[in-house]
C-alpha cells in the first residue's frame, strides 16, 4: 500500500513522474490511497494556509511558506526556508493516476474544515 495524506502532491513538479514511482513501488493488487488538499484551494485560501490565490488552470510553480509555518512566531517563521509549489487541477490528478497504470476505484471530495459548502480535500483510491 502507498498512503499519502495531508497535502503532498503540490511539492512534486512532475505529477506523472511521481505517480509512475508510486505505481512502481507496489506489487500487483497493491493499493494507492491519496488524501490531499482539493485543487479548489488554488483559487481561494479556504483552508487559511495563507497561500496565494491563482488561476485554477495555472501550471506555474511558485515559492511560498510551508503550510505549518503560520504556527510559529514571526522571528522563527521569517528564517524558515521557502518551498516551491505546483498546484494541480482535479483532472490533472485523476488523469495522472490513470496514466501511470492504476485502476481508479474511488474518488471522493470532502468539505473544507473552514466552510462546509466548498471542497477542501479529496481522497483517491486506486489499485495496481
Amino acid at each position: 500500500m502507498v498512503f499519502m495524506e495531508g497535502g503532498v502532491l503540490h511539492y512534486f513538479h512532475d505529477l506523472d513522474e511521481f505517480m509512475d514511482m508510486m505505481y512502481a513501488l507496489l506489487k500487483k493488487g497493491g493499493k494507492l490511497i491519496c488524501s490531499d488538499f482539493h485543487p479548489f484551494t488554488k483559487i481561494v485560501d479556504i483552508l487559511e494556509f495563507q497561500q496565494p490565490a491563482m488561476d485554477y488552470f495555472s501550471a506555474d510553480v511558485f515559492e511560498g511558506e510551508m503550510a505549518h509555518a503560520r504556527f510559529f512566531d514571526e522571528g522563527i517563521r521569517r528564517n524558515m526556508p521557502k518551498c516551491s509549489y505546483r498546484k494541480y487541477t482535479i483532472s490533472e490528478i485523476i488523469n495522472s493516476i490513470i496514466k501511470s497504470g492504476f485502476c481508479l476505484k474511488k474518488f471522493d471530495e470532502h468539505p473544507a474544515w473552514t466552510n462546509s459548502m466548498v471542497p477542501g480535500e479529496f481522497t483517491a483510491i486506486a489499485v495496481k
